[in-house]
């Protein structure tokens, strides 16, 4: 007998009769084990608690089965309906998958030898046998007392053709049947391969997401998960029983990650898309309700976990895949991580920070004393600063590192050299009538930390600590020390090179002389009278000696 005709009795499906609209038909699955999905999709509606998928190689054949224990079928269903293109008992049955009266025909896309449908229902065993050539036979096989049905291929393969098939089941099944509400098991029996059984079903979620939530429609039918994914690619994954139906990366909720699970769903007649009905609309209108308001809200509690747990890495990823997702929190939900604790507390709101932030890739002196002082900062890698700073301005923040706004100046102790080369460096600058109010030499930390000095003294600090170190603002650092008008401290920076020069040098009347030089000319004050004056100082120094 032909498969796939018209059932003369009703006349209700125009099915082809032409073995070249069934080849069509088989085409439209663009992946061959497809079959897979389509079989366990049968099972399901049949009303199987469990499926069992065996790979079993024997001889030159491979053998493939689906094993389900579900209502079985009868001789007119076999006949009238897995036989015949086009009619499904389940057209207007939403509880069920399958529509179409197509999907039986995917058994038939990787080409096997021969299919065999062994099927049991009210206490007699059918058995079905279809050829690649279209033709079938069905036998009945005598009384049995277990309900259900297995589908088995038999594929021609070598040991290595079957070890590459049994390689891409594995991932057929996942891809297609990893949701499936029913438990799936997988059996691999092949020479060269370790024995195994696995359990393919898994809870509905989204794999490597950072963060998901999840909501669940009025009438508990439709199911969607949505996440954050660290690429914050779009993707939406359609199941119906957990079954995929279609998965695209069209951003359709935005750019998230989101499946949706609904009864309701249904294959294109093509097979290779959604049907995009009300059904769809409905599930999709979830989808975007949930990432508009529950996934930034639990992202930002995540945050806030990650920057109070000081985990910079996790806090770091999920603002990142936020700021890809272009999903913007609310001041009062996005929480930043603090480089020191104020008030023992590692995180602060947005809201909380004021119209500058002030940020730091990691603890300092200089950092600590601010802290100390209330002022917080931020934790901010360099290289996060251009686009989480961006983030920040479009609230109305202003983002400014710590290091290019402050100086924390701490003095030294000073050695008998030491004091010799101050006390001969102010003579030098008093006789250029430029002497300062006093001079001292200091470890610098921030702004113009590379400086070969900078301006101000512990009356200028805008902060001071106990033990006298104090914090210069950048531009009180900046200013000359040599005003016109009026004196200022001047701090020699210990960690530039010259100056490590002078105080290693062994008369300090000679280095004290190319400092002042250095001094003027870095303020732009060494014109040529001050110069000669200079000049006559050391000149008559040495000539004392």
């Amino acid at each position: 007998m032909a498969p796939y005709r018209t059932d003369e009795r009703t006349q209700t499906a125009e099915a082809p009769r032409d073995p070249g609209i069934v080849g069509d038909v088989i085409a439209q699955f663009a992946d061959p084990l497809a079959f897979y999905r389509e079989l366990i999709q049968n099972s399901i509606d049949a009303g199987s608690p469990s499926i069992e998928v065996r790979l079993e190689h024997v001889d030159t054949t491979l053998r493939v089965s689906v094993r389900d224990r579900g209502e079985g079928m009868t001789r007119d269903t076999l006949e009238n309906q897995l036989l015949v293109l086009f009619r499904s008992t389940k057209e207007n049955d939403n509880t069920k998958i399958g529509k179409f009266g197509i999907g039986f025909a995917s058994v038939l896309a990787p080409n096997p030898e021969v299919v065999i449908v062994h099927s049991t229902r009210e206490g007699r065993r059918l058995t079905l046998h279809l050829h690649r050539d279209l033709t079938y036979q069905l036998f009945d096989a005598g009384p049995a007392s277990q309900v259900g049905t297995t589908v088995e291929l038999e594929l021609a393969a070598t040991v290595p053709q079957a070890h590459d098939l049994v390689g891409r089941s594995r991932v057929a099944l996942v891809r297609w049947c990893r949701h499936a509400s029913v438990s799936i098991q997988l059996e691999i029996e092949v020479p060269g391969l370790e024995r195994t059984v696995e359990r393919i079903d898994r809870p509905l979620g989204l794999e490597g997401a950072l963060i998901e939530v999840r909501g669940t429609s009025p009438d508990g039918r439709l199911t969607a998960v949505v996440g954050l994914r660290r690429e914050a690619a779009a993707y939406v994954g359609f199941f119906n029983h957990g079954l995929m139906l279609h998965e695209t990366v069209e951003p359709l909720a935005g750019n998230v990650a989101c499946k949706l699970q609904d009864s309701r769903l249904g294959h294109t007649l093509s097979r290779d898309n959604v049907r995009r009905d009300e059904h769809f609309d409905r599930a999709i209108e979830l989808a975007r309700s949930l990432a508009a308001r529950e996934l930034p809200r639990d992202a930002g509690l995540a945050m806030r976990a990650a920057a109070e747990a000081g985990d910079y890495s996790a806090y770091r990823t999920l603002a990142l895949a936020l700021a890809d997702a272009r999903i913007a929190l609310k001041p009062d939900v996005w929480w930043v991580p603090l480089v020191d604790p104020i008030d023992k507390q590692r995180a602060m709101p947005v809201e909380s920070i004021g119209r500058r932030a002030w940020v730091a890739d990691e603890p300092s002196q200089l950092s600590g004393m601010l802290a100390a002082n209330g002022i917080p900062i931020l934790r901010m890698l360099p290289s996060d600063q251009p686009w989480m700073g961006a983030q920040l301005r479009s609230m109305g923040i202003e983002v400014t590192g710590i290091g290019t706004a402050f100086v924390r100046v701490a003095t030294v102790d000073l050695s008998a050299s030491d004091h010799a080369l101050l006390a001969t460096l102010d003579g030098h600058l008093d006789a250029c009538r430029r002497r300062p109010e006093g001079i001292a030499i200091a470890r610098l930390e921030g702004s113009l930390a590379f400086q070969l000095a900078v301006s101000g003294g512990p009356d200028d600090a805008r902060y001071t600590d106990s033990r006298g170190a104090y914090v210069l603002d950048h531009d009180t650092a900046r200013r000359t020390p040599f005003p016109v008008l009026g004196r200022r401290h001047l701090v020699l920076n210990e960690g530039h090179p010259m100056i490590r020069a002078v105080r290693a040098a062994d008369d300090p009347r000679t280095a004290a002389a190319h400092l002042a030089r250095a001094l003027l000319l870095e303020y732009e004050l060494l014109d040529q009278r001050r110069s000669e004056i200079l000049l006559d100082r050391a000149l008559t120094e040495l000539g004392g000696t």
